[in-house]
This record gives structure tokens, C-alpha cells and sequence, in this order.
């Protein structure tokens, strides 16, 4: 039996596609029975919507290692985006629809970091983004900035890490390069930023409960409010 959690949702204006039991599966987000959308050998992980709703893109380890892959939201045959021997994690699609953002340690250093890429929804050659490591990250609406996490505990074993490589959000601007630490005076984590118009949205473990919650940052006032308040268990992420 294979036990794999819901994990990985992401949401177009109608549907939210996620995995389960390491498969991808959709359904309408009023509700209703989810469709399996893939099936092959492998695990498919952090799927992701086009801004039109009608392709997801997604990490899959087909042949033994994390590549990004593309398929119609209606189902039907997937496509091979990279083909790099390291593992490449799907994190956005640019906002235009023509490109991917993902992640990778193709080029890191000692291997201990990944590294953002932009690539065509065709495939092609990637393109390095002036970073020198990143791992989660969302775009605005107008593609200039992006908010991302430079380090993560996604996939760590424990909870309530307050050490030096705790994740905090920066908004990143793809303009000039510039960049706003606005988990600063945290010890807290604060992981997998999501932007919706003026507010990010995010998971920390910020708060009296020290459990994964979720919070949204008021970009107009700078202001953080909570929106869960789980104290038993976390959020499965």
C-alpha cells in the first residue's frame, strides 16, 4: 500500500491540482471527485499551474532523477522540459506563461544549495537568475519582484528549528537586483511564500504555538497576521 499524504496543492481559477500517493491528481475547487492525471512509475512532486489554467508543470524522477515536465491540465501525455543529470525542482511559472522558474544545484558550488533557473515552457537552455543560492520562491503579478527563501527546512526530520540556516522570506527585485529581508527580527521559519496581490502568503512557525501555520504578510501596511492557529499538529507542506 502506498501511504503517501496529500502534499503539494496549487490552484488555477477553477481547479487545484496536488499529489497523493505520489501520483498527480485534480479536481474542482468546488468540490467533487478528484481525477488521477498521472500514473507512471516514479514520484510526480510540486505541481503547478500555467497562469491560463491549461498546463501544469511539475518535478518527476521518470529516470531515476527530478527533471521538470509539462501536461494539459485536461490530462494526456507529459514533456520532458530538462535534461540535466541534477535534480530540478519546478517553483513558478512566469507570469507571461512563457517560462518556468526551478530550482537546482546544477551549478552549485559544493552541492549543498540550489540555485534558481529560468527555461522556456518549450524547453531549451536555461538561464541562471542572479542569485547566488535560492530554494522556494512566487512571483508578483507584474513579474518585477519575486518573493523567495534563500535556505529551507522543507523535508528536515525535525520542528521548531531556530538555527542559523532557518528560512526567511526576502522580496527579491528582478529590476534592480535589490532585495528586503522582511522576516527580519524573526528566529522563526518561514517557508513556501506565495504571492496573491498585495499579500504573501507563507507557512512559519512564528507564533506562541511553534507549529507550521499559516500567515500572510500585508505588503501595504507590513503588517504579519495569522490565519491558523494548529496546535497539535503541523501542516502537512
Amino acid at each position: 500500500i502506498n501511504a503517501g499524504l496529500f502534499r503539494f496543492p496549487d490552484v488555477s481559477k477553477t481547479q487545484i491540482v496536488f499529489t497523493y500517493s505520489n501520483d498527480l491528481w485534480i479536481v474542482s475547487k468546488d468540490g467533487g471527485k478528484a481525477s488521477k492525471l498521472s500514473s507512471p512509475q516514479g514520484v510526480e512532486s510540486y505541481p503547478k499551474f500555467s497562469p491560463d489554467g491549461k498546463t501544469i508543470a511539475f518535478s518527476a524522477n521518470y529516470d531515476g532523477n527530478y527533471d521538470i515536465y509539462t501536461l494539459p491540465s485536461e490530462g494526456g501525455v507529459s514533456f520532458r522540459i530538462t535534461y540535466h543529470g541534477m535534480s530540478d525542482r519546478m517553483v513558478d511559472w512566469y507570469p507571461d506563461g512563457q517560462s518556468l522558474l526551478f530550482a537546482s544545484k546544477r551549478e552549485s558550488e559544493k552541492e549543498r544549495f540550489n540555485k534558481f533557473f529560468k527555461i522556456s515552457a518549450t524547453g531549451g537552455i536555461a538561464e541562471k537568475l542572479p542569485l547566488a543560492y535560492a530554494e522556494f520562491g512566487s512571483f508578483s503579478g507584474n513579474g518585477k519582484q519575486l518573493a523567495l527563501t534563500f535556505q529551507t527546512q522543507i523535508g528536515r526530520t525535525w520542528k521548531r528549528y531556530r538555527g542559523g540556516n532557518v528560512a526567511d522570506i526576502h522580496i527579491f527585485n528582478l529590476l534592480d537586483n535589490s532585495s528586503e529581508n522582511i522576516s527580519k527580527n524573526n528566529d522563526a521559519g518561514d517557508e513556501f511564500p506565495m504571492w496573491y496581490m498585495n499579500n504573501l502568503y507563507f507557512i512559519s512557525d512564528r507564533g506562541t504555538e511553534k507549529r507550521m501555520n499559516l500567515w500572510y504578510y500585508d505588503l501595504l501596511t507590513a503588517r504579519f497576521i495569522q490565519l491558523t492557529n494548529f496546535t497539535d499538529n503541523d501542516i502537512h507542506y
